[in-house]
């Protein structure tokens, strides 16, 4: 079980697309943009079952130097995912494999990257709510930017993922997502919590808060980051 967009009501149908795109312009005594983009595609088949997701995020401010204004990169980072479920003779029991690569400009590490297998689990659907998670053992690695003051991580992990989705209403939808990395020398949370509601269409707005914390951020970076964000999702099919 990989991360989901779950942006909108269970259409019925085997495969879904989306797409997400948020923008965000600040002007005033701050100046500054934001872009977040992320695309999902999912499919169910009789055997087994795929996702994938892309997503990426890129702001920029603008900074005097020398008595001009210069647009400054101050953040850009992304993160790709895929997770793969094989079926056992229970549709809803199955081994997983997951497989993620995160890119982020500002973080003490070029690329983190990360393969991780085990079992995954629906333990109920029904009309209106979904729960599943996954849990297995892995193995990280993540290469430092900056030989001299940093190691490279690598080692085996300990991957465990869950999804809750709440259908409120025929156009909106709640969902919670957390998933956790952690070996005896770091811990890496992450929790999207979010709610959509449909406008009209395959066109829908998506009001989400995430954290995301790392045991093992940098002297100058808070362990915990978090973000609130509204978006506009589109589903495709």
């Amino acid at each position: 079980m990989s991360d989901s967009t779950g942006a909108l009501p269970h259409s019925g149908s085997n495969i879904s697309a989306t797409g997400e795109l948020g923008y965000l312009y600040n002007k005033g005594n701050t100046n500054s943009s934001s872009i977040n983009a992320k695309f999902n595609i999912s499919h169910e088949l009789e055997k087994w079952s795929y996702q994938a997701i892309a997503n990426t995020r890129y702001k920029t401010s603008k900074e005097a130097d020398d008595g001009q204004a210069h647009n400054v990169t101050t953040a850009q980072k992304n993160f790709i995912s895929t997770q793969i479920d094989f079926k056992l003779a229970s549709p809803d029991e199955r081994i997983f494999i997951y497989a993620e690569y995160e890119n982020d400009r500002f973080d003490i590490y070029d690329y983190q990257t990360l393969v991780a297998s085990g079992w995954s689990e629906r333990l109920w659907r029904d009309e209106f709510s979904e729960f599943k998670y996954s849990v297995g053992p892995g193995y990280a690695l993540a290469e430092a930017s900056d030989d001299e003051q940093n190691d490279d991580l690598q080692g085996v992990i300990l991957r465990a993922a869950l999804e809750y989705t709440l259908e409120i209403s025929k156009s909106a939808q709640f969902r919670q997502f957390i998933s956790t990395e952690s070996d005896p020398e770091y811990t890496k949370t992450k929790s999207e919590t979010s709610l959509s509601t449909k406008i009209f269409g395959s066109l829908a707005m998506k009001l989400s808060f995430i954290m995301e914390h790392n045991s093992n951020a940098e002297i100058s970076q808070e362990s915990l980051d978090t973000e609130t964000a509204v978006t506009l999702v589109y589903q495709f099919f």
